[in-house]
């Protein structure tokens, strides 16, 4: 094939492709359309936002199984501690912007020393989110659900 014949042939696709008058263009255009919370704050709390406490059963010493929530410069972004008679730990929590700010609260588990951490949605039902929990002496951290957000696609004509 020769060259000039090539460049003819891609000449012509490309044409092609762009042809489109100014009102179907303009009709292609793709918006997203979300709800808009800052993804940083402007004060980072320095005490927890959320805590949960569970004395252990222990004659000996005085220990706890407790999970505190503490805030981060990112909005939606939390810091987990955990603290098991003297194990400690830390976990993150990431909250999907459901276009309110997050609202992080922690609710005791089914059995003895766990709890179920989670967050509200916009309807103000409780997701629950982490399950932190003691078994065979041992701290263990659970993801019981993920969540996450899409945004709504319009054509605009």
């Amino acid at each position: 094939m020769k060259q000039s014949t090539f460049v003819l042939i891609i000449s012509f696709i490309l044409f092609s492709c762009n042809n489109h008058s100014p009102e179907e263009t303009k009709s292609d255009t793709i918006i997203f359309n979300h709800d808009t919370v800052p993804e940083l704050r402007n004060t980072v709390k320095s005490e927890a936002i959320e805590s949960y406490k569970e004395k252990v059963d222990n004659e000996l010493n005085d220990w706890v199984f407790a999970v505190q929530i503490f805030q981060t410069a990112q909005t939606f972004h939390f810091l987990m501690k955990i603290k098991y008679e003297e194990v400690f730990a830390t976990d993150t929590l990431k909250i999907p912007n459901l276009g309110i700010d997050p609202k992080i609260e922690i609710h005791k588990g089914k059995e003895k020393n766990s709890c179920i951490v989670g967050f509200y949605d916009k309807q103000n039902t409780f997701r629950e989110y982490k399950l932190v929990a003691v078994k065979n002496n041992q701290l263990q951290i659970k993801t019981l659900q993920h969540y996450g957000v899409y945004n709504t696609i319009k054509s605009v004509k």
